[in-house]
């Protein structure tokens, strides 16, 4: 396989010059995600608890706006290759859109209905109450959260990404600092717990929104987006494209978040400890994937920009080198979360049994760790930027509700199996679908132009 991995190492420049600033983005939100879990962990397992499955709520709405800007930036990613910035302001505007649509159900369901949503998640009144507030103050963060997001996910498709980490970066600083003011009333400020952690976020959210918004409108040179453009109505035609090759990734993500919110209702009524214990574990396993999460933007990124400017063949080539990559890094992030397991746990002021319990999830999710890096790196980067929205669909979807759902389902809730047998059935897609990932990626049926008519394709590929 070595005469199809790439030698030259302008594509290397490429992978890092994309892959090192979103793992620093993502870096940065590992880092508040750590001092939300820490700061809160001080109150005890409730608070811990509760903030956890509160943020199910916004992860929901951060994972619908992604698979919203991932489909979209199929599109964008191609019409880069091709320098049609015309198309990327059009499928731009229609992704604000879509987007303030999502934020707005969001919001009304968040402002309404808060301690309902929590009883979704946990039957502990303790935790349904302390969670509800968490719920009601994020509502207001939706729609400046949503605009954010789609336009530095927009903007990484045609190779601007050092913006969002310096965004992120402001972003960290605002929220450590207004979270141990307002969580433990320092600065003169009233100690709000929870509330204190949610109001901090929302302040952090808003930072990112002014600097968001100032980038798009008057700074960025590539795109050239304008108020115009924001106000005028969605092209038919780039909606058909969008809904051929874009939506199958929204859906992609809808679905899969209600079944990720399912396994958060799953472990809600196993026990407050096993919740407290797998926030712990998430805040290591997005440590460890943040490479993996850079590598595959850059991966997608890349992808498309060479579909789109009709270098097939090179596609191809470049889809084998990042499998070898993601073989490499997978093992890699295995050592890390094994080795890291007990440091990491020493940070918090839980219970013995919780500490157990997270003890015993890391070892497996070291092992796990394997798979979902090749399968991240191959589904959502190489297959998805390279149009190939359904098959993805179909695997990610499948391997949620065919087989992290229920099994996750019978063993914690019926069975009552060990931790560790159950936390294998929880993430047993990432097995699923990094085989799958691996069979797809080896076929080379992956590679869609979604910007091109078949008779140029077939003019390319002669």
């Amino acid at each position: 396989m070595t005469e199809y991995i790439i030698k030259d190492k302008i594509f290397y420049k490429k992978v890092f010059a994309i892959a090192i600033p979103m793992a620093m983005q993502n870096l940065i939100n590992v880092g508040v995600s750590i001092l939300d879990t820490v700061m809160l962990g001080q109150l005890g397992e409730i608070a811990m608890s509760a903030s956890s499955l509160a943020g199910q709520v916004g992860f929901t709405y951060m994972i619908m706006n992604l698979g919203l800007t991932a489909g979209a930036g199929v599109l964008t990613s191609q019409y880069w290759g091709r320098r049609d910035t015309a198309s990327i302001r059009k499928v731009l505007s229609m992704t604000y859109k879509i987007s303030m649509i999502f934020a707005a159900v969001f919001t009304l369901a968040s402002l309404l209905f808060p301690v309902q949503i929590m009883t979704i998640f946990t039957n502990d009144s303790q935790v349904i109450s302390s969670g509800a507030v968490y719920v009601r103050i994020m509502a207001f963060s939706f729609f400046i959260s949503g605009f954010t997001m789609t336009s530095f996910n927009i903007l990484r498709t045609v190779g601007t990404v050092k913006i969002a980490m310096y965004t992120y970066g402001v972003s960290f600083f605002v929220n450590v600092f207004f979270n141990y003011a307002l969580i433990f009333g320092h600065f003169g400020m009233p100690a709000l717990g929870i509330a204190g952690a949610a109001l901090a976020t929302l302040i952090a959210r808003f930072a990112e929104f002014v600097i968001a918004f100032v980038y798009i409108f008057k700074l960025d040179k590539k795109i050239c987006f304008t108020f115009g453009d924001i106000m005028r109505k969605i092209d038919l035609t780039i909606f058909r494209i969008y809904m051929k090759h874009g939506a199958p990734v929204l859906c992609n993500e809808v679905l899969w978040s209600l079944g990720s919110s399912m396994l958060s209702v799953i472990m809600g009524h196993m026990s407050k400890e096993f919740v407290a214990a797998n926030s712990i574990c998430s805040v290591m396993f997005q440590c460890t994937s943040v490479i993996t999460q850079g590598i595959s933007a850059a991966a997608g990124v890349l992808a498309g920009n060479t579909i789109g400017e009709g270098k097939y063949k090179l596609a191809k080539q470049q889809s084998y080198t990042m499998f070898a990559i993601s073989i490499f890094l997978g093992i890699v992030c295995s050592i890390v979360v094994y080795a890291l397991s007990n440091p990491l746990v020493s940070f918090y002021n839980i219970t013995e049994q919780t500490r157990l319990i997270a003890l015993e999830l890391l070892k497996v999710m070291a092992v796990l760790t394997l798979f979902q890096t090749i399968s991240g790196i191959n589904m959502f980067g190489t297959l998805r930027g390279g149009g190939d929205s359904k098959f993805v669909l179909f695997f990610d979807v499948s391997s949620m509700w065919l087989f992290c759902v229920p099994l996750g389902w019978l063993s914690g809730l019926v069975l009552e199996w060990p931790v560790w047998a159950v936390c294998i059935c929880l993430r047993s897609g990432d097995i699923f679908k990094c085989f799958g990932a691996i069979a797809r990626i080896m076929s080379g049926k992956w590679i869609k132009d979604v910007t091109r008519s078949k008779e140029q394709i077939a003019e390319i590929q002669q």
